[in-house]
């Protein structure tokens, strides 16, 4: 009854259904939809819809993993549908029918319309969607092209690999001979792994032809680094696709104070790119120069202009989105000339780009809502051409989108209410997502009416039609039988050949163009301005060809981590050679064919000052020929390569190829000759250390070179953003790409610094007069005796790509070197484990928040990831992925503290990682950071956020990976100065405490205090009395004991420095049978040794099991801090309270009593003032006061009026404390004096008196023959 209720409901609302065309010839691709209500995450799920999955770049080649082990592929099964020209529907595949588990897609048909060619989508089980009738494809993974013939009724399918896919088959007129092309990753390339850009882990799908029934096939997308898929071969005869262009600065389109030299989201962004008909000389038509979304689903309409889907990949968005037009332009001609442009992102877009369907969005997003009508306009994809200039697509409607990543209620509440929560309405017949297909005429387009302007051409209740192309042969559309025939153009001798006629290029970025260039600051590379500023073309005097190597193992890490090399360019080269270009600028060059390069123009000096970005390769014999270098606007003629110099000239031959300069192998021995022996040791000149290989402290020399884009060690920072523009004090020093650091310009060694100490002179067409905001040349420093050779292997080395392989040893100078910057150390003890930074690349999360909120305590962001981790052992063994999530600030402030929040136990349940939540107190700057122990999947799996069960410490590796993560993510995060809270309650309160002696450096030493509730802070108490409840961790013997050692309070507080640091707060009850021991509450041991080490703390603990309060015990819960004075940080001194005579019970041996003292606290009422504390070298000088508690009841009485209390600085900033030394002190301005020797890393002032209620008085302490206050220290009433 749905929709008859539906058409009802339109038609009282005065609104007439859309037209419906049930003759016009299609192919299309559908599947059933179930909505059925579902149980999911605990919930009845009324509307599992939304949660079907059409295919998309995001499932495209799907996680291979079992079903139950997270999102996997394509929703089905499914089946090839045809309707002829009589409006007769048949079923040409049926995946169902013949009991596969498979989904046919991306229908083509032959341009006699006689035969269909498709993808069929494989695995191995069905995955329920969100726990309903609705399925993906799971396990065992692959893809086979299949051609079905209309004449005969017969599908051929092309052989089937598991494990291999081949897809997107595309019938291609080749001058008369029909092939078909189609993408796979059967050759095991892997795309470019790039700085700080998550690696996706899929081999690339890249070009092949095949004769029709799929022999013969032939490889050429050499030039393939990314993926190249999804195509159909336009009316002059080129083959256009989606293509994934991710080498070099182009991912790094993020900009701003957040996304400051950071890589966007790899799988949104594809670029239209095009090939000729064998499938070489590839160029870009759309998207190199457009700052959007995944571009996909190509096709032509009858006047001939190009159509394309955009969208925003993932998160059951559908593949849907918009829908753009525009004309194709002549071979290498994009759009409007940069000097034309009306903003930064238009310059080289196509001029008449037109947005076909105005009411759709391609945002991460639910589809767009209308409130007048109580209903959802939808997304669209697919695009096809219709005769008549129809525009063909698909229509989904409803939400069509999971963004949010909710739970069921309240996904049920935005497909029922509508999106606000603050304006909900009644939608009619509401269904998540809805999938049909329609069209627009001519008149229609573009639309901006989603009610009137679609006419239905397929779309049937509870059924997911898409995919669809028009299913008449290639006249009725196009006027014409085929593609054009287009001759080859081809050698005499079949070898491959470059013709460019000028140097004449549209390479000069926006901001230079327009007179607001700032160097450093959103330079914006990646999208224009690959050319050095200043560079004129007469300055280009050869041509360089290097020759680009596909990685060809799959990465587990980021770029320059663990194994894996780095590189600005993301993959490996070699130097062709370097041809010389005619005075015309014109060059003829011999390249070698099937092999993908990359161009760039040089100086006279050889230095790079032009680049393209974009791979090319040749077919044999092919003859390429360009007007000029990136010469691609649509109004400036292209100079004729017949009327130039080198049209009359031989062709220039290469020479023999030259390797890649490597950072270890190449430039560590050039530093140590010419610069060690000034910059190394422990006062290297300038603070700049040439000899330092070792990064275990977070910075090398290498990392120096080519990461510290933050100019972390620039002895004088370059201020390139300023505040006003929403940049924090740190991130003002921030450097947009080409810079990869202070020293380098990523993309040109004559526009680093680092390499103009080797010349002798500023390299970059500039002069250190033409701003005072970037790099200087100091031309007082001593001159380098360099040769040529070295010279050329500085530079080269620059313009190749700046390659450090971690796997090359460097040799470092005889001389002593220091670390710069990074962690503090370990402080010994048996605490975190000696790992530098964690392996990267295996975090992602969105950049825009997944949902917003606030109130009183402030706005807040929150931003759900995954650890993408299955098919790795380092961070966890049981081959899947793993969930994180964050929550911020909103907007981001210019200083946050992280807070490490650890989850109780959740059984498998997951740990509520899809539950948004909000920082503690979101106005003051804070981020807050959720991970996984291993039981949030499986109980079995459990790790007490300590061990695995072979004794990896995987949680902390989690956890300091996250970390990483965030701090890089977010520069304002203060962990050197504000610190790190690790919280927690149950299990995670108890590996709250664990990880402040376990998790690695250097983010072990950062902690500045541990908030924790009925923790079970004692494993190996707890498990001297019960071994089952830490039975997943190695048995306390032999050598794992070493790690039950390292979490064992009683012995790190008696050693280790960073324990003895760091403030500790608890909640709990004395009868918690999951902290009992063999001698009773372990948490109350963990008190006594607090107290007994005068280590910073306070305490409450209620007789309730496990819970920190007791229904009539007015108790505080000590967890948290009593009052807003207090705070402890990294850049201060904070008081450890011992012996206080308002505690109760009073002594170590009554606390432990539980029969007699069931209840208690430790150091309540005691008080500091955070912000007035004084640590300078000088002196530590600690605000006081104590508030007294009544009526707590449980027993427990009223505290006293008067108090003394023993007072311990712990973890000075300035003061140092050195064992034997005498350190006096004074109270309230010398009411009370004494003085104390120096244990180790411990004095105390013992018996200071207090009164309730009274104001803050300073305890100071000194060193004797100090001043009696530091000048400037505040004053206290």
């Amino acid at each position: 009854m749905r929709w008859p209720l539906l058409g009802l409901a339109a038609m009282l609302a005065g609104e007439a259904l859309p037209a419906e065309d049930t003759t016009t010839p299609l192919i299309w691709v559908e599947f059933d939809i179930d909505r059925t209500p579902a149980r999911f995450l605990g919930e009845v799920f009324d509307h599992p819809d939304v949660c079907i999955s059409l295919p998309e770049v995001n499932n495209r080649l799907h996680n291979q993993m079992p079903a139950g082990r997270g999102p996997n592929g394509i929703s089905g099964p499914g089946r090839l549908m045809r309707r002829d020209a009589a409006g007769q529907v048949s079923v040409l595949y049926d995946c169902a029918a013949t009991g596969q588990i498979c989904m046919p897609t991306d229908p083509r048909l032959s341009f006699d319309g006689t035969l269909v060619a498709f993808t069929v989508y494989r695995g191995s089980q069905w995955e329920a969607a969100c726990g309903s009738g609705n399925r993906t494809l799971a396990g065992a993974a692959g893809a086979n092209v299949a051609i079905h013939d209309l004449r005969t009724g017969k599908t051929t399918e092309w052989p089937y690999v598991p494990g291999r896919h081949d897809v997107t088959p595309v019938f291609v007129n080749q001058n008369g001979h029909l092939r078909v092309m189609f993408s796979s990753d059967r050759d095991r390339e892997y795309e470019p792994l790039l700085p700080r850009s998550s690696v996706q882990g899929y081999a690339n799908l890249q070009t092949f032809f095949a004769d029709v029934d799929g022999k013969n096939v032939v490889k050429t997308g050499y030039h393939d680094m990314a993926s190249f898929y999804g195509g159909t071969q336009i009316r002059d005869g080129r083959l256009i696709a989606s293509c994934a262009q991710w080498g070099h600065d182009l991912p790094y389109i993020g900009y701003g104070p957040v996304y400051t030299n950071y890589p966007g989201t790899l799988l949104n962004q594809w670029w239209v790119c095009a090939t000729d008909p064998w499938g070489g000389s590839q160029e870009s038509s759309f998207g190199a120069h457009y700052r959007g979304r995944a571009l996909h689903w190509l096709s032509q309409l009858q006047d001939g202009r190009l159509a394309v889907g955009e969208y925003y990949r993932g998160n059951n968005n559908q593949g849907a989105g918009k829908i753009f037009l525009w004309s194709p332009k002549p071979f290498t001609v994009e759009g409007i000339p940069v000097r034309e442009a009306k903003g930064r992102f238009a310059g080289l877009n196509p001029r008449d780009l037109t947005d076909a369907i105005t009411w759709a969005n391609a945002n991460d997003e639910k589809s767009h809502f209308d409130f007048a009508n109580a209903r959802y306009k939808g997304k669209v994809r697919d695009p096809f051409g219709l005769p008549g200039n129809a525009l063909g697509f698909v229509w989904c409607q409803g939400m069509c989108s999971r963004q949010f990543g909710l739970k069921p209620d309240g996904l049920d509440r935005f497909v029922e209410e509508g999106p606000d929560p603050r304006r909900p309405v009644s939608i009619a017949d509401a269904v998540g997502v809805e999938i049909g297909i329609y069209k627009l005429p001519a008149d229609k387009i573009p639309s901006d009416d989603y009610r009137r302007d679609p006419i239905k051409l397929v779309d049937r209740p509870g059924v997911a039609e898409f995919g669809a192309i028009y299913g008449g042969p290639y006249v009725d559309v196009h006027g014409q039988a085929r593609p054009d025939d287009v001759a080859q153009p081809r050698s005499a001798d079949g070898n491959c050949y470059l013709h460019i006629a000028s140097q004449r290029s549209d390479t000069m970025a926006y901001p230079v163009l327009h007179g607001n260039y700032r160097w450093g600051h959103q330079e914006l590379s990646p999208l224009l301005g690959k050319e050095l500023v200043g560079v004129r073309d007469e300055d280009v005097k050869y041509i360089r060809l290097t020759r680009v190597l596909p990685n060809t193992h799959r990465a587990r890490n980021f770029a320059g981590a663990g194994r894996e090399p780095w590189t600005v360019w993301g993959y490996r080269g070699e130097i062709l050679g370097d041809a010389p270009v005619m005075a015309d600028g014109s060059a003829k060059i011999q390249v070698p064919c099937d092999v993908p390069w990359v161009l760039a123009g040089l100086n006279a000096d050889h230095e790079v000052i032009r680049r393209d970005m974009m791979p090319q390769s040749l077919r044999p014999g092919t003859v390429l020929t360009c007007g000029g270098c990136h010469n691609h606007n649509d109004v400036d003629a292209a100079p004729d390569f017949a009327a130039s110099q080198a049209a009359a000239s031989a062709p220039v031959r290469l020479g023999q190829p030259r390797p890649q300069p490597e950072f270890n192998a190449d430039i560590v021995p050039i530093l140590n000759r010419r610069c060690a022996a000034c910059h190394s040791g422990a006062q290297p000149a300038g603070g700049i250390d040439f000899n330092d290989h070792d990064a275990s402290d977070g910075m090398s020399t290498a990392k120096m070179l080519v990461e510290d884009y933050p100019q972390t060690t620039n002895p004088r920072p370059v201020a390139v953003h300023q505040r006003s523009e929403g940049y924090s004090p740190k991130a003002v020093f921030m450097l947009d790409r080409p810079h990869i650091s202070w020293l380098i310009n990523g993309n040109y060694a004559a526009g680093s610094a680092f390499y103009w100490y080797f010349k002798g002179r500023r390299a970059d067409y500039r002069s250190n007069a033409s701003t005072e905001a970037d790099m200087d040349y100091n031309a007082s420093h001593p001159k380098l005796d360099v040769t040529a050779a070295e010279l050329a292997t500085v530079r080269d080395w620059i313009d190749t790509g700046a390659l450090v392989d971690p796997l090359v040893r460097a040799v470092p100078s005889r001389g002593p070197s220091t670390g710069h910057g990074g962690g503090q150390g370990s402080g010994g003890g048996g605490g975190g484990a000696d790992e530098a930074r964690q392996p990267a690349g295996f975090l992602s999360a969105p950049l825009q928040p997944a949902k917003t909120g606030g109130g009183p305590a402030g706005r807040w962001a929150w931003f759900p990831g995954t650890w993408q981790i299955a098919d790795e052992h380092y961070f966890d063994p049981h081959g899947i992925d793993f969930q994180w999530a964050y929550s911020r600030t909103d907007p981001v402030p210019a200083r946050m503290r992280l807070f490490v929040h650890l989850h109780g136990s959740s059984a498998g349940t997951g740990a509520g990682m899809g539950h948004p939540f909000a920082p503690p107190l979101a106005r003051v700057g804070q981020i807050e950071v959720r991970n996984q122990d291993a039981e949030a999947h499986e109980g079995a799996w459990r790790e007490s956020w300590a061990y695995g069960e072979d004794g990896q410490p995987y949680p902390g590796r989690r956890l300091a990976g996250s970390i990483e993560y965030l701090v890089d993510r977010y520069p304002q995060i203060d962990t050197e100065g504000l610190g790190l809270v690790l919280k927690g309650g149950s299990m995670g309160g108890g590996g709250a405490v664990i990880q402040s002696m376990i998790l690695p450096n250097p983010w072990r030493p950062r902690i500045a205090y541990v908030s924790g509730a009925v923790g079970l802070i004692m494993p190996r108490r707890i498990a001297q009395r019960n071994p089952g409840q830490y039975g997943r961790i190695p048995p306390d013997r032999g050598p794992s004991k070493a790690l039950w050692d390292r979490m064992d309070f009683a012995l790190q507080a008696a050693t280790d420095p960073v324990v003895r640091g760091i403030h500790y707060r608890h909640a709990f009850s004395s009868n918690d049978g999951f902290s009992a021991g063999p001698d009773g509450n372990t948490q109350l041991e963990f008190v006594n040794l607090v107290e007994q080490h005068r280590i910073g703390g306070a305490f409450s603990w209620v007789h309730n099991g496990h819970s920190g309060g007791e229904p009539g015990v007015n108790l505080p819960w000590l967890s948290n801090f009593e009052h807003a004075d207090q705070d402890v940080t990294l850049d201060r001194a904070h008081p450890a309270f011992t012996h206080s005579t308002g505690n109760y019970p009073q002594t170590a041996q009554e606390r432990v009593d539980e029969a007699r003292f069931p209840r208690g606290h430790y150091n309540l009422g005691l008080l500091w003032h955070h912000a007035r504390i004084v640590d300078t070298p000088s002196e530590i000088a600690l605000p006081i006061r104590y508030q007294r508690h009544t009526g707590i009841g449980g027993g427990i009485p009223d505290q006293p009026e008067r108090i003394t209390v023993s007072v311990t600085p712990r973890r000075p900033a300035h003061f140092k404390l050195v064992d034997g030394e005498r350190i006096a002190w004074d109270w309230d301005k010398g009411a009370l004096t004494g003085s104390a020797v120096v244990d180790g890393d411990t004095v105390t002032a013992e018996g200071i008196p207090l009164v309730s209620g009274a104001p803050y008085k300073v305890l100071r302490f000194f060193k004797p023959g100090a001043p009696k206050e530091t000048p400037g220290r505040p004053k206290f009433p």
